[in-house]
């Protein structure tokens, strides 16, 4: 019994009790005047009249609140689902309608009530909510004001009979966005695994089939060692990013990013060294709750990155404080437009140079990953033939 059907039995129960009393009543008063027996009747008859007026009426208001209360839960309801819910009633019009499907189909806030052809317009959502009127469900898809969605729509029974029908509204765009970032990372992760491989594998042939003199045997010797180096490095900054992506989780301690900064300048030395690039800090203990792994690659990737794209005898400065840490280098800047899409995977301002400094290209994505990972957010400045830096703040 649901809480209708008990508030109506005790509605029913009080009104019986009363309509009880007043006839006995009636009848008291009846016996006491000596009133004949047709007045008697008449009295009693207009009680129990009265008695069902007042729960007809009882019932009515009890009927209208329920439906107000219920519909107000219906409605914070269908505004909880994700994605954007429309129904329509037995007779084709908006019954509800939430706020995301509202905006999706660009309807006005007194949407309800309206008539299916004038909340939609589209004839392929027409056609699928004609074919739920005969009880048939449809999937389809539907683009609205720049916005790609995937409607499903239903019919709705209720004791074997069709009244009404829903519509389901997914925002695919998202999803869309995805995917294409999806084929996009997997054509470019096969670009730049068969570079270095066919590097490999032609200098290997050669050496192998004798093609090669003495004399070039140790050069195409090198060429395969870097090669093997730099697709090592591809290979395993594409599992860093596959793991940040899937969100695996690393064991937190309290990391010193001042500790992090210098054990990260010790291992860069000598490719600083190499590059003929100086190297300084200037750190103070700043203290983070995370896995000092990922916070040491992130500084990692910052440091290499600015010490591979400077000038001989620039410098690259490395400042630590309390929720800041910035890199900042003196080489060769980064043109404006540039600016908005080094963080992309893949991305490079100068190939050539990237080529030869033997980068990845996913360097900076990881940075910006593990930063979002922990609440920091990144900021760039740049200026062509003066420099770069890259701070990180934390919030």
């Amino acid at each position: 019994m649901n809480l209708m059907e008990k508030r109506f039995r005790s509605l029913t129960i009080i009104v019986h009790i009363l309509v009880c009393t007043l006839v006995a009543a009636l009848s008291v008063v009846a016996a006491l005047l000596e009133l004949p027996q047709p007045w008697l009747s008449v009295a009693i008859g207009g009680a129990i009249l009265l008695g069902a007026a007042l729960l007809l009426l009882f019932n009515n208001a009890l009927m209208r609140n329920e439906k107000k209360y219920h519909g107000a839960d219906y409605a914070a309801m269908i505004d909880s689902i994700t994605g954007g819910v429309l129904v329509l009633d037995g007779n084709s019009k908006v019954y509800t309608i939430s706020e995301d499907a509202r905006s999706y189909l660009g309807l006005p806030e007194n949407a309800v009530g309206m008539q299916k052809t004038e909340a939609i317009r589209d004839e392929e959502l027409l056609r699928c909510i004609a074919l739920a009127e005969k009880g048939e469900s449809s999937l389809t898809e539907y683009t609205s004001r720049g916005t790609t969605l995937r409607v499903l729509v239903d019919p709705v029974i209720f004791s074997g009979q069709i009244v009404g029908t829903m519509l389901l509204l997914l925002d695919m765009g998202e999803q869309l966005s995805l995917q294409k970032l999806r084929r996009e990372f997997t054509a470019n992760v096969s670009h730049e695994l068969k570079t270095p491989l066919t590097s490999i594998s032609g200098y290997a042939e050669m050496i192998a089939t004798g093609l090669a003199s003495e004399k070039d045997v140790p050069e195409f010797a090198a060429r395969i060692q870097k090669e093997s180096k730099r697709l090592l490095a591809l290979i395993s900054d594409i599992i860093r990013l596959s793991s940040l992506d899937e969100g695996a989780e690393s064991e937190k301690e309290s990391v010193d990013i001042a500790e992090v900064a210098d054990e990260c300048r010790d291992v860069l030395l000598k490719s600083a060294e190499d590059h003929k690039v100086a190297l300084e800090l200037d750190t103070a203990e700043f203290i983070v709750n995370g896995s000092r792994s990922l916070l040491s690659e992130m500084l990692y990737n910052l440091m290499d990155n600015a010490i591979r794209y400077n000038k001989e005898g620039g410098s690259v400065f490395v400042t630590v404080r309390p929720g800041l840490v910035s890199v900042r280098d003196t080489g060769i800047g980064i043109p404006e437009e540039h600016l908005p899409h080094i963080f992309e995977r893949f991305y490079r301002v100068d190939k050539s140079r990237s080529k030869e400094t033997g980068g990845t290209g996913l360097g900076l994505a990881i940075v910006k990953h593990i930063a979002e990972k922990y609440g920091a957010s990144v900021e760039i400045e740049s200026k062509v033939g003066e420099g770069t830096e890259i701070k990180l703040v934390f919030h």
